[in-house]
C-alpha cells in the first residue's frame, strides 16, 4: 500500500487551518441566550450580543432563536433588546442613556433587532 505524503500533508494543513478558524472565531461578538441569562421563558428564545462602539456607545443585536409566528414575535424580540440594553447600561454604571432601534427586520422565520444605546450624560455623579 502506497501512501501519498503530500496528499496527507495537505489534508492535515487544511484540518489545522479549519480548527484554528473555528477556535479563533470571526470578528463577531459572543452570543448569549436571553431566556437563560435573564431567567425568562419567551417562546421566541431570543439570542443577543453586545457590540462595543466606544466608552459612551454600544449596540445590542437580538435575533429570534426559535420559530414563532405573528406580530407578537417582534414584541418579544424588542422586549429582550430593551432588557439587555438596560442591564448592560447599569453594568457600566450609566444612570442616563437612550435606546434607539436602528434596524428591525425579518429574515424568513427569524426577526432581528439592532438597538443603539448611547450614554446621555458623560459626567454623572
Amino acid at each position: 500500500m502506497k501512501i501519498n505524503l503530500s496528499h496527507w500533508t495537505l489534508r492535515l494543513l487544511l484540518l489545522n487551518a479549519t480548527a484554528l478558524l473555528l477556535t479563533a472565531g470571526c470578528a463577531t461578538n459572543k452570543e448569549g441566550s436571553y431566556n437563560n441569562d435573564f431567567h425568562q421563558d419567551l417562546p421566541t428564545s431570543p439570542q443577543y450580543s453586545i457590540k462595543l462602539i466606544d466608552n459612551s456607545h454600544f449596540q445590542v443585536i437580538v435575533r429570534q432563536g426559535s420559530p414563532y409566528e405573528g406580530q407578537q414575535r417582534v414584541v418579544y424580540v424588542k422586549q429582550a433588546a430593551a432588557a439587555v440594553a438596560e442591564n448592560e447600561a447599569r453594568h457600566r454604571g450609566w444612570e442616563n442613556w437612550d435606546l434607539n432601534y436602528i434596524q428591525d427586520r425579518d429574515q424568513g422565520w427569524m426577526h432581528v433587532v439592532i438597538a443603539d444605546v448611547t450614554r446621555k450624560n458623560a459626567i454623572e455623579k
